[in-house]
């Protein structure tokens, strides 16, 4: 597999960057041996998501548009909506799992987000694609929430459309961990791609940022510090190629 050039990667720096399995890994060893509880991550990443927008110039009273996948990443987006929401931004929140559907860490997020009365857009059912372009044409940015590392087959429905979206409204994109569509170990895309201004990467940089097409898609890469404790971050070799 060739080493891509870092075209359009300058702001990444010389980093361990890892597979989404060893990250994985990396997550249970802390939540299982260290007793660092699951929604203390989701809540470090998500904040880690909601300041980097404010740090783009977004300001109190505008609008961010947050998608929201299942499981786990689109848990950090609703915990990275709240901080939006508090730090005086307004997001609508477009979510593609039902509750009833989601994992016990992105549902107490989410029931939080509805508690604050926050502006949720029930995608799950069938997506008013309409109204979501409506709603991207009054924004200042997007959050990318919507997969995760885990992704390994072609982007399907909605999200395929989704991501269409997002990359035709030329909004600045920030994505939760690594953009939607790319394959976190070889850099591929898996169909359609997110193309993100800034990659929050959590903990770790992912191998495929480096790789094929990976650095035409991540934009500037900030590895955020979501407490994965550091014995964990020292003791991964590095799996970059």
């Amino acid at each position: 597999m060739k080493r891509s050039a870092r075209k359009g990667c300058e702001a990444m720096e010389m980093r361990k960057a890892v597979t989404g399995e060893t990250m994985r890994e990396i997550d249970r060893r802390a939540i299982e041996e260290f007793g660092i509880p699951s929604l203390l991550l989701m809540e470090n990443a998500g904040r880690a998501c909601a300041e980097e927008i404010l740090k783009r110039g977004v300001k109190a009273g505008e609008r961010v548009a947050v998608f929201a996948g299942k499981g786990n990443n689109g848990g950090d987006g609703f915990v990275a909506a709240r901080h939006l929401h508090n730090g005086g931004v307004v997001p609508v929140v477009f979510f593609f799992q039902k509750p009833s559907e989601m994992k016990a860490d992105p549902l107490a997020n989410f029931r939080i987000l509805e508690r604050m009365k926050i502006d949720l857009r029930d995608c799950a059912g069938g997506a008013d694609w309409d109204g979501v372009r409506n709603v991207l044409k009054t924004c200042r940015a997007v959050l990318d929430a919507l997969f995760g590392t885990g992704l390994s087959k072609p982007v399907g429905e909605p999200f395929r459309t989704a991501i269409e979206e997002i990359n035709h409204s030329k909004l600045p994109v920030v994505a939760v961990d690594i953009p939607s569509g790319l394959h976190a170990d070889t850099g591929e895309v898996m169909g359609i791609c997110v193309k993100a201004a800034v990659t929050v990467s959590l903990a770790l940089a992912k191998k495929g940022f480096y790789l094929n097409e990976g650095p035409a898609y991540t934009g500037s890469v900030v590895v955020a510090d979501i407490s994965i404790p550091r014995e964990l971050i020292e003791g991964v070799p590095d799996e970059a190629v």
